[in-house]
């Protein structure tokens, strides 16, 4: 493509020609090109190409993002904050999380007509009702050319009332109930659990959750979510479990009952720093501990300590309901002292022993 009309010059033969790369020798000078063509639509120089275009101009003739909806109506439970997902279930998600991420990519139509390379939030006000989206797709509009675009998706929220929730509007459709109760002043041990409760998410399949008086109701739309929450009391607390059924229909064609489940679940009356006065029965069961002990931990049993031996026991909740008792002391009666001195006070008989020597 280029003549040489001279020892060091060249021209070139088309226009279009672009020297890339020159070599120098003592007797010759040989040079190489770069070849490029003009853009079929605006007749830029370009690099060759399957298709004779450029990439401005092969994005505005294949706009690979329109088939995607830009748009989405996304509904949210106000009762219970669960976003719904495509098949019509409900996910409990943080806000800007990469579970809710995953959840909102599978709304929009026709993404899956392109590759997804990159997706991230883009920041709009709380109270605005819409989650903004900035997706990177790729798609092959030839042999050997891929087009990459990026385009924002906007999501509108909308209040639907999800069916757990409509289920803890109506009334009596409930299948199961846990009855927890703590029968104590001071329920030390009851909050302790409520706490543990939430840790480790045991009340995330109730339908309703009712204040009683001394504890709490749990209502179930299942009977196996009720046995469940039973299970995870019984392994951190000290509890006595009692279950009861009620007949509500019963299908005389077929032979199928409905019923209702109802679990009691009582914690023992004791909590931590509680003084107690043991049965002599018990105090026998548990080692022979003194009979004036320390709640000093509660859990699944009852750690019990002896103040002046410092020997320690575990009370089971059925040696317990075997013979119960009530805390002597709570920690609103104890006293806080600080120990200044201490005198050695001989024993009785050691004094007897003393002055029985000295008159003989």
């Amino acid at each position: 493509p280029t003549t040489r009309t001279g020892p060091n010059r060249v021209s070139p033969v088309h226009s279009l020609a672009a020297v890339s790369v020159r070599y120098s020798h003592p007797a010759m000078e040989v040079v190489e090109t770069d070849h490029r063509i003009l853009c079929c639509e605006c007749a830029i120089p370009i690099v060759p190409n399957n298709l004779n275009m450029c990439a401005n101009c092969l994005n505005q003739r294949h706009d690979i993002g329109s088939a995607v909806s830009k748009q989405v109506q996304q509904n949210t439970c106000r009762g219970c904050n669960r976003f719904e997902r495509r098949d019509g279930s409900w996910a409990e998600v943080e806000p800007e999380s990469k579970e809710l991420l995953a959840l909102l990519l599978r709304k929009p139509r026709g993404l899956t007509a392109v590759r997804l390379v990159d997706a991230s939030y883009i920041w709009t006000e709380p109270h605005s009702k819409r989650i903004k989206l900035k997706l990177t797709v790729q798609k092959e509009v030839a042999a050997a050319a891929v087009l990459q675009q990026s385009f924002v998706v906007e999501y509108v929220l909308g209040n639907k009332q999800c069916t757990t929730c409509q289920r803890r509007e109506a009334k009596d459709t409930w299948v199961a109930v846990v009855q927890l109760r703590q029968k104590v002043l001071h329920k030390r041990t009851f909050f302790y659990l409520e706490q543990l409760i939430l840790k480790h998410r045991a009340h995330t399949d109730t339908t309703n959750i009712v204040e009683a008086r001394d504890g709490i109701d749990f209502y179930f739309g299942a009977r196996a979510h009720a046995e469940k929450l039973v299970s995870f009391l019984s392994s951190v607390a000290p509890v006595r479990t009692k279950n009861s059924k009620q007949l509500i229909a019963t299908d005389t064609h077929t032979g199928k009952t409905r019923n209702k489940f109802t679990y009691s679940a009582e914690v023992l009356p004791l909590c931590r720093e509680d003084i107690v006065w043991l049965p002599s029965k018990t105090s026998h069961e548990i080692g022979h501990l003194a009979r004036l002990a320390l709640v000093s931990k509660v859990s699944n049993v009852v750690h019990l300590l002896d103040p002046r031996t410092m020997q320690t026991a575990e009370l089971q909740p059925l040696t317990y309901w075997k013979a119960p008792f009530k805390a002597a002391m709570g920690r609103s009666q104890l006293i806080e002292y600080v120990v200044i001195d201490i005198e050695l006070e001989e024993e009785p008989w050691e004094r007897r022993r003393g002055g029985g020597g000295g008159g003989g």
